[in-house]
């Protein structure tokens, strides 16, 4: 005789959902989560709505009142009788509360993991609906971040692409992963291994017996980081070598410099070469010089800030505090007057030298804080219109040295400073698209900048003029050029800072999200071609544009059909291999680039099993808007103003197309209203982002993103 069929509990908490056990959903706690000593948090069906919520604050607010004017004696700040409140720590109520500042409190799921978000969403759940509300306001949110434990939550704005990655991991059901480890199991050991390692990195290491070793280890310095940022004159920094092993009598700043830029240059050489070079060594060397010295007042003393600034983004042991450290800079760099031009004051009697010196460390200050503050989303330190923005004469540092010193000539061959003044003329155009496609108040005063009238026309303009700044670039015969493969970089992720949500396109067109496609593809080929050639500089710089590349990509491919269909597989599959692979690489220094690969990893397995499994049913037919977008050149209609800013290669036909299908949608609206074949859309819903069942049952629950943790060490530089 068959046994009565038992009901199914229906109240299961998410943490005996996730671990598939059964779970008694007594109250306050079921029995599963009281013996792990957990907290207990319904789901499903029993999600606590936020109205509830609100009410319950607003009736504990009057009851405590209510205490305080019977009992003024009482203490409200004692506990109860059982421990569970100690045990619990808050749950975050809010649907958005990732993107407010208010109530923003910080949840742990299993005891020992980091700080973490659950979210709760009230009425029934309609992942399309949810995910279509979060991407329209993800342009444009606040975001207060964690980024320490115990610390205050730290501003992330629009233009890092922390909205736009947290949508992509939230409606991909990411969940959440321990924080401070790479292993679960190695609990108290792996931090006693961490502190025994930074006391062995971080012994002082001497000069090398041989002058000739430290200016050649020097020289790489100059060969790689001096061509993005040339705040140093390689001629007196060889000088400043004989010193420190002619003489004893060597000042801080001096002795700092030399043993930074050996720690920089170790730093590169040691991860090319495989070989363990005492990087960490050098660095706590010259931080022992700089206790000694005073940064403040003296060009020198804000070139050594710049190093500290170089070494932490390339070398996360160190703990420095970019962000701080960036308004140091700009402090001395306004102390100083670096920000005016004084060629034109003859009075002063300055040096052709030291002239130079000044406009180039301006630039590289510049330049810092217009990368940090887009990577970050943070308001830029010094406006445009407070600096003469004047370029350094095309000189090389050998030139310099000579009174008769001229301008290269457009017959000559580009130096290291061509490149770098062209790496400058792009921080100029990155701060107007910071001013004026990611300033939080659309409504400026007007003694701010000029009004945009038209936001679409001014993009256009500036697509264009991000064109011909490519076509300028330094042209050289080897085509491994290390140089010129930075600026295209460079290129790529301008294009895509443009085309991307903004605040002022929150909703970008689709053509326009199509071209941010094809750039972020092209983004992840040029570093695919630095890492085959072993010119790839690790830093977080570079592990932010691979993430937030490679996202790009995996969005508009589960988003546009157009892409899904015409996709090249093998192109895509050798990008997205690319990027895990680089990723794994700065992985083995860095654990927060092993984080952002198991992320892309997860979400590009599925992505390729989707189109696969898509092709080979036959049902994902070509669009003609695409095919009409990939035309030949015979059937395209160029404007010759246009034709003659654009770079010449393979592509540029398609980027004159790109920018006339720009300007016969600027609007912003698309047809969506068409989708994979498992994908269940209502007539008011767009196809979204992973808004499909397959993308559920493969992650199971739809849960709250790890991104704040792959943001810890991003943006956690103290």
């Amino acid at each position: 005789m068959d046994s009565p069929r038992r009901n199914r509990n229906r109240a299961a908490c998410r943490r005996c959902q996730r671990r598939k056990i059964r779970c008694d959903g007594q109250s306050p706690r079921c029995g599963a989560c009281q013996k792990a000593s957990t907290p207990c948090i319904n789901d499903g069906k029993q999600l606590v709505q936020r109205s509830y919520i609100a009410s319950m604050e607003k009736r504990i607010q009057w009851l405590e009142t209510l205490v305080k004017e019977s009992c003024p004696n009482f203490d409200l700040g004692d506990q109860p009788t059982d421990n569970l409140a100690q045990e619990e720590e808050p749950v975050l109520i809010e649907e958005t509360s990732i993107l407010s500042p208010q109530r923003e409190l910080a949840a742990s799921e299993e005891q020992g993991s980091g700080q973490s978000r659950q979210q709760y969403q009230s009425g029934p759940h309609h992942p399309l609906r949810s995910i279509s509300r979060m991407e329209s306001r993800q342009a444009h949110e606040i975001g207060l971040v964690s980024l320490s434990p115990g610390g205050e939550p730290r501003y992330i704005g629009p233009s890092s692409g922390y909205f736009f990655a947290n949508l992509v991991f939230s409606s991909a059901g990411r969940h959440q992963k321990r924080r401070n480890a790479a292993n679960d199991s190695a609990g108290s050991l792996s931090g006693e291994s961490t502190t025994l390692a930074a006391e062995i990195l971080h012994t002082p290491a001497s000069l090398p017996p041989r002058r000739e070793t430290a200016a050649e280890l020097s020289a790489k310095y100059f060969e790689t980081i001096h061509i993005i940022y040339p705040f140093l004159h390689q001629p007196s920094h060889m000088s400043y070598i004989d010193q420190m092993y002619s003489s004893e009598d060597v000042s801080p700043i001096v002795a700092f410099q030399v043993c930074m830029v050996m720690a920089i240059a170790a730093t590169d050489l040691s991860r090319r070469s495989k070989v363990r070079l005492p990087a960490e060594g050098y660095y706590a060397t010259a931080m022992q010089h700089f206790s000694n010295m005073s940064p403040d007042g003296t060009l020198g003393g804000l070139q050594s800030l710049l190093l500290l600034m170089v070494y932490g983004f390339h070398n996360p042991s160190c703990g420095i505090n970019i962000w701080n450290l960036n308004y140091q800079c700009l402090a001395s760099l306004i102390d100083l007057g670096l920000q005016r031009d004084i060629r034109n004051t003859p009075s002063l009697k300055i040096s052709l030298l030291e002239q130079e010196m000044r406009t180039r460390v301006f630039w590289v200050v510049y330049t810092f804080d217009r990368t940090i503050g887009t990577m970050m989303g943070r308001p830029v330190g010094i406006r445009d219109e407070a600096c003469d923005l004047r370029l350094p004469m095309d000189i090389s540092d050998l030139e310099l040295m000579r009174p008769d010193a001229q301008e290269r000539s457009p017959e000559q061959s580009p130096s290291h400073i061509s490149f770098g003044i062209h790496l400058f003329k792009a921080a100029r155009l990155n701060s107007e698209i910071k001013y004026v496609m990611h300033s939080i108040s659309r409504e400026p005063p007007a003694y701010a900048y000029p009004p945009i009238r038209d936001i679409f026309i001014w993009q256009r303009e500036m697509l264009e003029r991000l064109q011909t700044w490519k076509a300028e670039t330094p042209h050289t015969d080897n085509i491994n050029n290390m140089s010129a493969k930075l600026c295209e970089i460079k290129y790529h992720e301008m294009m895509i800072l443009v085309l991307r949500p903004s605040p002022a396109i929150p909703d970008p067109s689709e053509d326009s999200s199509i071209l941010c496609f094809r750039h972020a593809m092209e983004l992840l080929e040029s570093f695919r071609e630095l890492y085959k050639h072993d010119s790839l500089q690790y830093s977080r710089l570079v592990v932010h544009s691979i993430l937030l590349g490679t996202l790009v990509v995996l969005h508009s491919i589960w988003k546009f059909p157009d892409i899904s269909t015409n996709l090249q597989i093998d192109e895509l599959s050798k990008n997205i291999t690319t990027a895990l692979n680089i990723l794994s690489s700065i992985g083995e220094y860095w654990l927060e680039a092993q984080r952002a690969r198991d992320c892309i990893d997860d979400i590009s397995g599925v992505t390729m099993r989707r189109l696969l499994k898509t092709r080979a049913s036959g049902e994902s037919t070509a669009t003609p808007r695409l095919r009409s977008r990939i035309r030949t050149t015979n059937n395209i209609k160029q404007s010759p103003n246009l034709s003659s800013q654009l770079p010449l290669g393979q592509n540029a036909t398609n980027q004159q197309q790109e920018l006339i299908d720009l300007d016969t949608n600027p609007a912003g609206f698309g047809d969506f209203n068409t989708g994979f074949p498992d994908a269940t859309l209502e007539q008011s819903d767009s196809l979204q982002l992973f808004g499909d069942s397959a993308f559920e049952e493969t992650f199971g629950l739809t849960g709250v993103p790890d991104f704040d943790g792959l943001m810890w060490e991003l943006f956690n530089l103290s």
